[in-house]
């Protein structure tokens, strides 16, 4: 027997014939993090953010397992955000929140149809509409007209649009991340 105890999964299985997480990456990866989380060493919230596993045939349902990472994700957001208070104070951390809303803000001031680089031509973006109106709840979120949960944000899609006609995939799902980190230590 190991010297560690072999705890059952939280996460189910899904059919030998569908796809998802590889459970070995999936369980090697929780282990580490846990035990990091413990000794407060070397897990951040960008390491849990980054983190992809291969799909298997047989592998872990990949919602579930999406929602724990995301979960422990915010779960050190607000810890990192703790940590920045108590070592340089409450009005260090809102002044730097004011400076991530006046960038944020500055992105979603733009007129429509300009606020991400068009998509390459021949290459898939996302539709400009269906982004902008994304982008309209956020910004009435900001402004206390609306209220948009970080499951909204962070579960955005948007339909196809080919080359110049939609925005840039990754420079709207850059701002997505930084809108969901946002609303995270707001919490």
């Amino acid at each position: 027997m190991s010297a560690k105890t072999q705890t059952a999964s939280p996460f189910t299985t899904v059919p030998k014939r569908e796809f998802g997480y590889h459970t070995g990456q999936v369980d090697e990866f929780i282990e580490a993090a846990r035990d990091a989380y413990e000794t407060e060493s070397g897990l951040s919230a960008e390491i849990v953010q980054a983190k992809t596993f291969d799909l298997v045939r047989g592998g872990y349902r990949t919602d579930q397992v999406d929602q724990v990472l995301e979960r422990l994700e915010d779960a050190l957001r607000r810890a990192e955000r703790d940590e920045y208070i108590g070592r340089y104070g409450q009005q260090a951390w809102d002044l730097q929140l004011i400076d991530r809303l006046e960038e944020l803000n500055g992105r979603l001031e733009r007129p429509r149809g300009e606020k991400f680089r068009p998509a390459d031509a021949g290459v898939q973006g996302y539709n400009v509409d269906d982004v902008e109106v994304c982008m309209a709840r956020i910004t009435g979120h900001l402004q206390d007209e609306e209220h948009i949960r970080i499951e909204d944000v962070r579960n955005a899609t948007f339909r196809a649009e080919k080359g110049p006609h939609g925005y840039d995939e990754a420079q709207v799902d850059a701002f997505l991340l930084a809108v969901v980190e946002l609303l995270v230590v707001l919490d």
